[in-house]
């Protein structure tokens, strides 16, 4: 119901919809264990901003909210992004941007580019002094 229908009350769906998330009862994710359901939430909340920044050009903020519910939400954010970006997924935006932003988004989520993964970077190879990372710099 939305915010044009003469039925809704200001605040009454956001709760509703809350209190479902706590119980554990998320339509389609009706397996999701209990005390889930925020993550659920913010993971949603995140694709969403992500697809508005998507479908204004802004793909750094874009990338950058992708991250965002990446690392807060872990595997429940990859599990939402993989049922989002699947054929099977009933609902759709009605938007030119919407099949290239799944596009991206299966890319940077599912996929991600070897510079986009979390973690430390690899070590070198072999030990540097700092004296060769100093001539390597031009600075010696």
């Amino acid at each position: 119901m939305g915010t044009d229908s003469p039925f809704w009350v200001p605040g009454e769906a956001a709760s509703g919809a809350r209190e479902r998330l706590v119980d554990g009862v998320t339509g389609l994710y009706g397996d999701l264990p209990p005390g889930l359901g925020p993550l659920l939430e913010v993971s949603a909340e995140c694709v969403a901003r992500a697809f508005d920044a998507f479908a204004r050009g802004q793909l750094e903020l874009c990338n950058a909210l992708l991250a965002e519910g990446l690392g807060a939400a872990g595997e429940i954010f990859a599990g939402l992004v993989e049922r989002v970006a699947s054929p099977a997924y009933p609902y759709r935006v009605d938007s030119p941007h919407w099949v290239p932003f799944l596009a991206h988004l299966a890319f940077m989520v599912l996929d991600p580019p070897p510079e986009a993964s979390t973690g430390p970077p690899a070590p070198p190879a072999e030990p540097l002094s700092l004296a060769d990372e100093m001539r390597a710099m031009g600075l010696m």
